[in-house]
């Protein structure tokens, strides 16, 4: 059975350092990764950058395996998010966004939903020679995500979440999709909760602190890498 990876996106981004010329490149190396590494899968971008991409990045994603393009970029909250100064909470509160419509609306952009496993990868990070596709299809009916890790931030700004999980690279089992879904939904409401009390988390911390542990494969090493966007840090997890 094949896989679908879903890669978050912003091609055309007002944060970090990457121009959108380097931020292509390094989607469409995402792409010919996943085609290295995990061939029968299926990919969908979703993309929630600051205006559209132009119709030749479009080609060369689906010449390189793209099966669907989901563009946010004229989603009315997306650009309400796009108003922000604050890097962070552009980046995490826009990728929620995508991936909760997209979820709620799976059979509207992908009627034939016969998938074994999903995948969730950043944009620009791409899978490397640590990647063990095994890892995830062994994982029947569970989650698989790196972690976890000690907060960086004090316990008064996340409400009290001292662990996270990374959310470069985690897959879960199709099944779990209705509960994905509403995880999505409980992780856009905690980021808002946080917000009005002056405090702050992000996706990382609110899928340690939501995910179920009876559904979670924890894993040391699952083989992606890339840079950061705000400092070029490169990172492999």
């Amino acid at each position: 059975m094949k896989h679908l990876f879903l890669i978050s996106s912003a091609i055309n981004a007002k944060h970090g350092i990457y121009t959108p010329r380097e931020r292509f490149v390094q989607t469409l190396e995402t792409c010919l990764s996943i085609k290295k590494y995990c061939p029968n899968s299926d990919m969908i971008l979703l993309d929630g950058g600051i205006r559209e991409m132009g119709d030749g990045h479009k080609d060369y994603f689906f010449q390189n395996g793209v099966k669907n393009i989901v563009s946010f970029v004229n989603d009315r909250d997306i650009k309400e998010i796009q108003r922000s100064t604050n890097h962070d909470i552009v980046k995490n509160v826009i990728e929620v966004l995508m991936y909760k419509t997209f979820y709620e609306n799976v059979d509207h952009y992908n009627g034939t939903f016969d998938y074994g496993r999903v995948f969730k990868i950043s944009g620009r990070y791409k899978l490397n020679e640590n990647f063990d596709v095994s890892q995830h299809e062994d994982a029947a009916g569970k989650i698989v995500i790196r972690g976890p890790f000690t907060s960086q931030f004090p316990e008064y700004v996340t409400g009290g979440v001292k662990f996270q999980y990374m959310s470069r690279l985690w897959s879960f089992d199709s099944s779990l999709l209705p509960y994905v879904r509403d995880l999505y939904g409980a992780i856009l409401s905690k980021m808002t909760e946080r917000r009005e009390h002056q405090g702050y988390i992000d996706i990382e911390h609110c899928l340690y602190d939501l995910l179920s542990k009876n559904f979670v494969n924890e894993v040391s090493k699952i083989g992606v890498e890339g840079h950061i966007a705000p400092n070029g840090m490169e990172v492999s997890e």
